[in-house]
């Protein structure tokens, strides 16, 4: 499947295709009445965002109560009691825009907020093998369920944020050949439907018992978070990718 520009459905449907990344991929739905009730009877959160959106803009969790719905944007909350005024108040919010529904991932935090890991995957040619060339940890904002620094998420460096995690030494080692072996294998697999690419955003979050699941994949990845590191090897590295490329 050739793909062109950020379509975040149709790449989860390339990435699907292949059966090892299959378990890493929260189940993905394009925006419809009919799969956002079944998605809402399937699972007790799920999260709405544009099909092509950046940077954490518009993005909608709702969450499914004994009584209620939880609808959350930013820091902003609204209850519902029927799921047909969730779906009137979304549609509202929607308009003509294409957006997916994702099942949410109750994510594992780091100083009681939630984060996930942002895996920068580079090639040096069209005929290169993949590489990992940076890995840091993006924990989400006072009240914000994104991560990302645009909705005042802080970037962490690997090592820090491992420190923070309480599990043993030897699980921490595990955790990160995981990262780098998952991030590798979505970057072949969608590689092969954006043949010209030659850098991958890949952002991987982890459940509270410690499962990997790949949220997406970023084309023209932001590297404002490596720029914040106070260790500048990650960000020297990537750019000396993105220079020979280029040359």
């Amino acid at each position: 499947m050739r793909l062109k520009g950020r379509d975040k459905y149709k790449m989860h449907l390339a990435m699907n295709n292949n059966l090892l990344l299959q378990p890493h991929l929260p189940d993905t739905k394009k925006w419809t009445k009919k799969n956002f009730y079944q998605m809402l009877k399937d699972y007790q959160a799920v999260v709405v965002k544009p099909n092509n959106g950046k940077q954490g803009k518009n993005i909608y969790f709702i969450e499914k109560g004994q009584s209620n719905y939880t609808l959350s944007i930013n820091k902003e909350t609204k209850e519902f009691k029927r799921r047909y005024q969730v779906y009137t108040y979304l549609t509202e919010a929607i308009g003509d825009k294409e957006f997916i529904i994702q099942r949410e991932i109750n994510l594992a935090k780091i100083d009681n907020r939630r984060f996930d890991f942002r895996i920068i995957v580079q090639r040096l040619s069209l005929k290169s093998p993949w590489e990992v060339t940076g890995i840091l940890a993006r924990k989400g904002g006072s009240g914000y369920k994104v991560t990302n620094r645009r909705h005042h998420g802080t970037a962490l460096a690997l090592e820090e944020a491992l420190n923070k995690l309480d599990i043993p030494e030897h699980l921490k080692e595990r955790l990160v050949n995981n990262l780098k072996e998952l991030s590798l294998l979505a970057a072949e697999t969608l590689g092969q439907s954006y043949p010209k690419q030659t850098i991958f955003g890949v952002d991987i979050g982890m459940d509270q018992k410690g499962n990997l699941y790949i949220f997406e994949l970023n084309l023209w990845p932001l590297l404002g978070g490596f720029r914040s590191l106070e260790d500048r090897t990650q960000i020297k590295r990537i750019m000396a990718y993105k220079k020979a490329v280029e040359n």
